[in-house]
């Protein structure tokens, strides 16, 4: 192992989450690919995370502190730029990896230099250590898939989005001179991998490979694009206007043909209308009600009328997701 250039690049973003992040640097310190330098950034906690972070004694992990705070993008995008790994894993403090996450991702770029990311399924968390419910498939493929840019965009245009920012795995070099732009919103995580795929292919593995967590203190929920209620991710009209700001600015400001803009803003637009539909049924139907219309007209996961009119592959709470 040569600490001096490693594989990948882990940055952790934290703010005075000491108990969140000792769970998700646990989770990287716990994988079996160990070629991996591990970097907290900390936007200028108050807390004991310094203690914390200098007390682990592992060598691949690094505590950078900010003076100041910088604000949510300013660190992330600050995770872009730092460390050395000619991969990147940028690991939200309140998210985790599962095991074998490292191994996988690598073996896949590996194999596949054409990809500029690759992402996989994924586990909900909650306060407990184990994964809870379901695998969460936000991209609807079923099997270890490699896409052109092109394929990938039209489809995360489509349902609104469709990587889990936790999942995901890139090639610094796609991301160097790169940001999260608060400009693009709340979701400016979605703008970012759509300009990614507008230079490379996209990777997708089956497996679920991280942990996710929604909960009151998570930015989705500051930003009230979702509400939680009762272990239910709920989408809100605010989720409907970050997925159109997002995907919006991609579209206006790509490198693209007039040609192809032209189809993709239809593509957005589509989405908003069907994702605002969603929120409007979700938000005045009653949940038994809504479970007896979707029975009555063969609503179920996987059918054909799921595919074609849903936002997203599963009802869990995904963006988009009609549940």
């Amino acid at each position: 192992m040569t600490l001096a250039q490693p594989a990948v690049t882990v940055c952790i973003p934290t703010f005075n989450r000491r108990e969140l992040l000792s769970r998700s640097l646990g989770s990287v310190l716990e994988q079996s690919f160990e070629d991996v330098e591990i970097i907290v950034s900390d936007n200028a906690s108050t807390d004991d995370t310094q203690d914390y972070v200098r007390s682990i004694g592992d060598p691949r992990v690094r505590y950078d502190r900010l003076p100041s705070n910088i604000g949510l993008f300013g660190n992330l995008s600050r995770c872009l730029a730092l460390g050395t790994g000619r991969y990147r894993v940028m690991l939200p403090d309140d998210d985790s990896m599962l095991p074998g996450n490292l191994e996988a991702k690598v073996a896949f770029l590996d194999a596949h230099p054409s990809a500029g990311l690759v992402h996989s399924a994924f586990r909900h968390l909650d306060d407990g250590p184990a994964p809870v419910g379901e695998t969460q498939n936000w991209s609807r493929l079923e099997r270890d898939t490699l896409e052109t840019g092109l394929t990938f965009l039209r489809r995360s245009l489509a349902v609104g989005g469709i990587v889990c920012v936790s999942s995901v795995m890139t090639r610094s070099s796609m991301v160097a001179g790169e940001r999260f732009d608060s400009s693009d919103g709340p979701y400016a995580d979605i703008a970012l991998w759509c300009r990614i795929a507008s230079r490379s292919d996209v990777g997708f593995l089956a497996a679920p490979l991280s942990g996710y967590m929604v909960h009151g203190g998570s930015a989705s929920s500051g930003f009230q694009l979702v509400q939680v209620n009762g272990g239910q991710h709920q989408m809100t009209a605010q989720h409907a206007n970050a997925t159109l700001q997002a995907h919006g600015r991609f579209v206006q400001r790509a490198d693209i043909s007039p040609e192809l803009r032209a189809e993709l803003a239809a593509i957005v637009a589509e989405a908003d209308r069907r994702m605002r539909l969603t929120v409007l049924a979700n938000r005045t139907i009653p949940p038994n009600a809504l479970r007896m219309i979707k029975q009555a007209v063969g609503w179920g996961k996987g059918s054909a009328l799921h595919n074609r009119l849903s936002l997203d592959g599963n009802t869990s709470g995904g963006p988009g997701a009609l549940a």
